[in-house]
């Protein structure tokens, strides 16, 4: 088959959407398709290239302000005469979005329709209802016996509080018609299913994505130099890897560490992700926590390095308190042996088994989180269990080859 896969970013070193759509790319090109991605870049390679035996069309991914966003994620003359001269240059028989924002608009799956057999969509996020996290029904109350309680329904008076001057009365509206064109929309969670359908979003499919488990077998010598590096021998490790956010748990993860090292003192919380202004503000809890010694920023990574750095730690944490898809890094973490800790908030406990795999935890509880990781820590018997436990899991259920066919299947 003849795929155009469409995505804003197209690179095998970022994480999250961006990465899922590269992966699918060179997995659908090993089955012997012929694969085209049409993308946005933030760099000046534009046009055609060809990586992987892959060929790429990359389209410039323009600033613009916050308050436009909403308006040209609908719509945008430029990028959609770019689309269609490539359709008309392509001619493909299956077109797969994944996430579309304002770099990429929704409209471009009317005019995918019109050129190709099937047209598909990936959610990745919430992005489709909300231009922000999902976090309004984030609470202490909600645990592993109530979560399936909540709704996700986006209240009108909440979206125009959090998006203010960006607020566009017009805009779920029409991203729910311009979906309407999709033969299929993906789902990476049952619980993203859950909250795109209680938003009016249907004709959906849970696909979870998958992971190649092989490639994420670590370098000896790169780990030795890790160690070395940041001064990790005979000490426990934490991992907290993704954006430095307060959503993505920054600071949930740097308050329970104060916790943790009380009893602990060599224990280090390995944290990975750009360093940016929630970098800045963390910085003053560390200092004012005493945890200098203890909290290790090493900067962003490629996901090429990940998997020497999962091998340094003994237990990683999604700490996430926002509605969370279906974090990668569970995935990771589990593909490299090493036991999680994540939040209940969104897709995660749906790849972690409570106690038996990893532990699913309410990240705003900060006693029940911090006693979590010290559990772990101090257990390995358990981490081992769990991590042998997790790797079975992800090889049965979230394996590159089934996540790979199910897409395939849809293509036929």
């Amino acid at each position: 088959m003849k795929i155009l896969i469409v995505s804003t970013t197209f690179s095998k070193d970022e994480g999250g959407a961006t990465g899922i759509a590269y992966q699918q790319a060179l997995a659908m090109k090993k089955l012997g398709h012929e694969v085209f991605v049409f993308a946005g870049t933030r760099e000046n390679d534009l046009g055609w290239q060809d990586k992987n035996r892959v060929k790429i069309y990359k389209v410039k991914n323009k600033s613009c302000r916050y308050i436009t966003r909403s308006y040209l994620c609908l719509f945008n003359f430029r990028v959609q005469k770019e689309f269609k001269k490539i359709l008309k240059e392509v001619n493909p028989e299956i077109i797969h979005f994944h996430n579309l924002y304002f770099q990429l608009p929704f409209s471009l799956i009317k005019i995918a329709k019109k050129s190709s057999r099937k047209v598909f969509f990936t959610s990745h996020d919430v992005m489709t209802f909300s231009q922000q996290k999902l976090t309004f029904f984030v609470g202490k109350k909600w645990n592993l016996k109530n979560i399936d309680q909540v709704n996700y329904k986006l209240p009108l008076v909440v979206q125009i509080r959090q998006d203010r001057k960006a607020f566009n009365p017009f805009r779920n509206v029409c991203i729910r018609y311009y979906l309407r064109f999709c033969d299929k929309i993906f789902s990476v969670s049952s619980e993203l299913k859950k909250a795109l359908n209680q938003n009016g979003i249907k004709n959906v499919e849970v696909i979870q994505n998958g992971i190649d488990t092989n490639s994420w077998i670590s370098e000896t010598e790169d780990v030795k130099k890790i160690k070395d590096n940041f001064d990790l021998n005979n000490k426990k490790v934490i991992l907290f890897a993704g954006r430095l956010s307060g959503d993505k748990g920054g600071k949930i993860i740097v308050d329970a560490m104060s916790v943790v090292v009380r009893d602990n003192l060599q224990t280090v919380l390995l944290v990975l992700g750009e360093k940016n202004e929630s970098v800045e503000k963390l910085q003053k809890d560390i200092l004012d926590n005493k945890l200098s010694k203890n909290i290790i920023f090493v900067g962003l990574i490629s996901r090429k390095e990940m998997k020497n750095y999962y091998a340094v730690v003994d237990i990683v944490v999604v700490p996430s308190v926002c509605f969370d898809s279906f974090p990668t890094v569970n995935l990771e973490a589990m593909a490299c042996k090493k036991p999680v800790i994540t939040t209940c908030f969104g897709g995660g406990r749906e790849v972690v088994i409570n106690k038996e795999t990893g532990l699913v935890v309410n990240p705003l509880n900060i006693e029940s989180l911090s006693d979590k990781i010290t559990y772990l820590l101090d257990n390995e018997d358990v981490r081992k269990d769990m991590e042998k436990k997790g790797l079975e899991r992800l090889k049965k259920y979230f394996s590159e080859v089934i996540w790979v066919n199910k897409i395939i299947s849809f293509y036929k």
